[in-house]
């Protein structure tokens, strides 16, 4: 009896995120289209429903009408339910954002950490959810949950992280403790590309897709993971940790004549530091490109952003390095999807504002080896991608949590 009654509790938070998510993307709906939308029965969908209202998730308004011209109540996100903040820790110039329901995201705050300690990193989190609140007229009492986003190996369920790229000398910190201290909300810890991905499926370019995952190429290269609708974060915390995969047994991290790295890692090779490196390296030999001009002939003031406008001006040694990153990492993209048959690698990380060069490349290079089907997209939520995934995971934790106590 009992298995019977996890099932039908399962069921039914299912159908009632399902129905969630269809007035979010809607933005209203009455329950007979919900039902045919979702292909659900009229009385199940009336029974989620009315609860969802109970709950204050979901609001009536009366602006639809019947097909005999009585009006019908309409089902809205209820905006004042409360609030989610997301904190983007993907890169160094580090993101604070809050959103409601929908999401929409009211206000974001924004702080580069290299102008500050980055031992201090916490007490700056802290300062800035603050004075996002203040922004946005917002009380801590409104606040469903605090989602924060870190390059590293996570422990989701204890908040704890062994940061990776540019916090990698933070060593292993507790995010949740300090943060759940200070505003005694629910505190959600995950890395930074999973996020990516789960916003990209929720939001974003994959969205209807199940088996999925999220290339991110920037100060260090990820991989988030989406198998059988559902995030892989791996028995040790340590799936989509690609930066340590292993390119060539043979070669040595050392510095070849011609200034390119010859290295066994993935993040040596496709990294904004590795493509810098390179582009100096010829320029430093004699290699002619606009870059010059626009570094005054200093070449060690090259930088990543002159990188892309050359690039996207069509400077052609630029273009070549680019090219060169793009068709390493098109290999560990083949290699991968001989490994797991995906429906869509969604490409982010700054990499992709590089443009045609480096995405068009990778594409060209999967197809040539053969792997056709899968859809190769370019990010769609952009430079958002992770903040909006934090978002969602928040969101969808909250629900889920509220929905099972109803259930209980």
């Amino acid at each position: 009896m009992s298995k019977v009654s996890a099932k039908q509790k399962h069921v039914r938070i299912m159908n009632q995120n399902l129905i969630i998510d269809a007035i979010r993307r809607d933005e209203s709906a009455t329950r007979s289209e919900l039902s045919k939308l979702l292909k659900l029965s009229v009385p199940s969908v009336c029974t989620n429903a009315d609860q969802l209202v109970r709950l204050g998730i979901l609001r009536e308004t009366e602006d639809g009408f019947t097909g005999v011209g009585r009006k019908a109540s309409r089902l809205r996100l209820n905006d004042n339910f409360g609030y989610i903040i997301s904190v983007d820790l993907s890169n160094p110039c580090i993101t604070v954002g809050i959103s409601n329901l929908n999401p929409i995201i009211i206000q974001e705050v924004k702080f580069d950490i290299e102008q500050y300690d980055i031992n201090q990193l916490m007490e700056l989190i802290i300062s800035k959810i603050d004075e996002l609140l203040v922004k946005s007229n917002v009380l801590v009492n409104q606040l469903l949950a605090i989602s924060i986003s870190i390059p590293g190996q996570v422990d989701n369920d204890l908040g704890i992280v062994k940061c990776g790229s540019y916090l990698e000398r933070l060593g292993t910190v507790n995010f949740r403790e300090p943060l759940l201290n200070k505003f005694g909300v629910r505190v959600l810890v995950q890395k930074d590309i999973n996020s990516a991905v789960l916003g990209e499926i929720k939001f974003g370019a994959a969205q209807g897709h199940a088996n999925a995952v999220f290339v991110s190429v920037d100060v260090g290269v990820g991989l988030g993971i989406v198998l059988g609708g559902s995030l892989y974060p791996g028995k040790f915390h340590l799936a989509g940790e690609i930066e340590h995969y292993i390119v060539n047994v043979e070669s040595e991290n050392t510095e070849r004549q011609d200034g390119l790295f010859e290295s066994s890692r993935l993040r040596d090779l496709v990294t904004i530091e590795a493509l810098v490196r390179s582009v100096r390296a010829e320029l430093e030999a004699g290699g002619e490109s606009r870059l010059l001009k626009a570094v005054n002939g200093d070449i060690a003031k090259v930088d990543f952003n002159d990188i892309i406008k050359a690039t996207l001006e069509g400077d052609a040694l630029s273009i070549k390095h680019v090219k060169r990153c793009a068709k390493i990492m098109a290999a560990f993209v083949a290699n991968m999807l001989f490994l797991l048959d995906l429906d869509t690698v969604i490409l982010g990380g700054g990499f992709v504002t590089l443009g045609s060069a480096y995405t068009d490349t990778i594409r060209d290079e999967v197809r040539r080896l053969g792997l056709g089907n899968t859809a190769i997209v370019d990010t769609a939520l952009k430079t958002k991608a992770v903040l909006i995934g934090g978002i969602a995971i928040g969101l969808e934790t909250m629900f889920s949590e509220l929905l099972e106590e109803q259930e209980a």
